[in-house]
C-alpha cells in the first residue's frame, strides 16, 4: 500500500474503526458539541467522531431505531427531542426519569440506554465556579422548564434547604415543584415583590430561562438584596456576558456563564460512552477563547 502524502501523515482522518457519537437535534447547526468532544478525544487520544445530526421532531423515532445498524455507539439529545425520547429508552437513569429528560443516550445490544446529565454538569461547573459553601443556603431558580428541572433536581439532591422558583406563569412553577415532592421547592412568582423577599437569603441565583440570549436584563430583580458572598448564575453561554451577569459584577457578587455547564455535561456524556472522564476545564477555556473572538469579530 503507497505510503500517505507527506501533508497528510500527521493528520487524523476516521476509518472502519472509528468510533462514531453525534447529537440530534433540530436546529443543530449552532451546536458546540462537535468542537467539544473532538477535544475531548483528541485530549485522551480516543479515535472517535461527534457528528451532529438535524432531525425533525416527526423523525426522531425512526432515527433512533436507525442509528445502532449503522454502528453509531451513541448520541445526545437536545431541543426539541429530550423529552420525546423517554417512552423509547429501554433502560433509564435514575435521573433521566425523574426529571423527566434524556440528553445521552447508548445503544447496547440490550437496547437504548437513557441518561440525563445535566444535572452533575451543573453541579460540577457551579463548584468549580464558586466552590461549595452555597448548599447550606436557599437558592432562587429563574424559569421553569427542562433546565430548570435538571438544575431543581440537582441543588436539592445537592441538600440545598430551599428553592425558590421563580415564573412568570406561576401554575407552571407548581406544576414543577409537584414533580419533586421531596423536595424543598417552593414556586414563587416572577416579580419584584415576591423575588426581594427571598433574595436576601439567597446564596446562589440561578437563571434557567433563555432571557439574555439577545440582551434582555431582568428589571424584576434586585440584586443588592442578595448575601454578599452570593453568586449568580446564568445558563446562557452565547452571549458569555450577559445583562444579568453585568449586573451581578457591578454588584460585587460572584458571576459565572454557562459554558462550565455545556462542557461539564458534555464530559460526563463522554465518560459514560467511552469509560474516561476528560479534563474539562483546558477544554473550557480553549471554547472560551473562541466564543469571545468569534463575537469579538462580529
Amino acid at each position: 500500500m503507497p505510503s500517505a502524502p507527506s501533508d497528510l501523515r500527521h493528520c487524523w482522518h476516521p476509518d472502519g474503526g472509528t468510533s462514531v457519537y453525534g447529537i440530534l437535534g433540530f436546529p443543530v447547526n449552532h451546536s458546540l458539541s462537535p468542537w467539544l468532544h473532538r477535544l475531548f478525544a483528541a485530549q485522551q487520544e480516543l479515535d472517535l467522531v461527534y457528528v451532529p445530526f438535524p432531525v425533525r421532531e416527526e423523525d426522531i423515532a425512526a432515527a433512533l431505531a436507525g442509528l445502532p445498524a449503522l454502528g453509531i455507539r451513541g448520541v445526545n439529545v437536545t431541543v426539541p427531542h429530550k423529552e420525546a425520547v423517554l417512552p423509547l429508552m429501554q433502560w433509564l437513569s435514575a435521573e433521566a426519569r425523574a426529571i423527566g429528560a434524556v440528553n445521552t443516550i447508548c445503544f447496547t445490544p440490550s437496547g437504548m440506554q437513557g441518561h440525563n446529565t445535566d444535572a452533575p454538569g451543573f453541579l460540577r461547573a457551579l463548584e468549580r465556579a464558586t466552590g461549595d459553601g452555597w448548599r447550606q443556603y436557599p437558592a432562587t431558580v429563574i424559569g421553569a422548564g427542562g433546565a430548570a428541572r435538571a438544575i431543581v433536581y440537582a441543588l436539592g439532591h445537592a441538600g440545598c434547604p430551599a428553592i425558590y422558583l421563580a415564573n412568570r406563569h406561576l401554575p407552571r412553577a407548581e406544576v414543577l415543584a409537584a414533580q419533586f415532592p421531596g423536595l424543598p421547592v417552593h414556586p414563587i412568582p416572577l416579580d419584584r415583590a415576591a423575588l426581594s423577599a427571598v433574595l436576601p437569603c439567597s446564596s446562589l441565583l440561578v437563571n434557567t430561562s433563555t432571557r439574555g440570549l439577545h440582551g434582555e436584563d431582568h428589571p424584576e430583580l434586585d440584586l443588592a438584596r442578595m448575601p454578599e458572598n452570593g453568586s449568580v448564575y446564568d445558563i446562557v453561554y452565547n452571549p458569555l456576558e450577559t445583562p444579568l451577569l453585568q449586573a451581578a459584577r457591578q454588584a460585587g457578587l460572584g458571576a459565572v456563564d454557562g459554558l462550565g455547564m455545556l462542557v461539564e455535561q458534555g464530559a460526563e456524556s463522554f465518560r459514560i460512552w467511552t469509560g474516561t472522564l476528560p479534563q474539562t476545564a483546558a477544554v473550557e477555556e480553549i471554547l472560551r477563547r473562541w466564543l469571545q473572538t468569534r463575537n469579538t469579530s462580529r
